[in-house]
C-alpha cells in the first residue's frame, strides 16, 4: 500500500489543527511523529522542539494554515513503508494584542512512515524556509 498525497495532507491538516487550533502542547504535538523527541528543523542551524513550537503558537491567534496544491511525493522504501513529501503551506496569524496579520508561505520537507498499525508518523520535518509576505508582520521563530 503506498502513501497517497491524501494521506500525508490529513496527517498534516491534524498536525497543525492540534497546533494552531487546539493549541496542544508538546506531548500532543509529539504524538504525530516517530520518534521520542521529535524536533521542527529550521534552515541555518535552528531547530525546535515540541515545546518551543508550543510556546511560539500561545502567542499567536486565529491561526490558519491552507496546503498548497502541489505536493511531490516520492516513496522511499517499502519495509519500512516510507515517502518524502514535499510542498508548501500558506500561515496566517496574529499575534495577541495585534491587529496586523502574519502572513507567510512555509516549505515543508517531511519524511512520513507507516507504522505496524496502518498510521502514518513524521520520521523527520524540516521546514525549508519561510517566505513572509510584504505586508506581513514579523515572527522571531528561535
Amino acid at each position: 500500500m503506498a502513501i497517497t498525497k491524501d494521506e500525508i495532507i490529513e496527517l498534516m491538516n491534524q498536525f497543525h489543527d492540534v497546533v494552531m487550533k487546539e493549541k496542544g502542547d508538546g506531548k500532543a504535538q509529539a504524538k504525530f511523529f516517530f520518534h521520542p523527541e521529535p524536533r521542527i528543523i529550521i534552515l541555518h542551524g535552528t531547530d525546535l522542539s515540541m515545546q518551543r513550537n508550543y510556546e511560539i503558537h500561545q502567542n499567536l491567534e486565529d491561526e490558519i494554515h491552507v496546503p498548497c496544491k502541489d505536493w511531490l511525493i516520492t516513496p522511499l522504501c517499502d519495509q519500512p513503508e516510507r515517502a518524502r513529501c514535499v510542498g508548501a503551506v500558506y500561515w496566517q496569524a496574529r499575534q495577541k494584542g495585534s491587529t496586523k496579520l502574519l502572513k507567510c508561505v512555509v516549505g515543508e520537507d517531511w519524511i512520513v512512515q507507516r507504522i505496524e498499525t496502518g498510521e502514518l508518523k513524521i520520521v523527520m520535518y524540516i521546514n525549508s524556509y519561510h517566505h513572509f509576505l510584504p505586508d506581513s508582520s514579523s515572527i522571531d521563530l528561535k
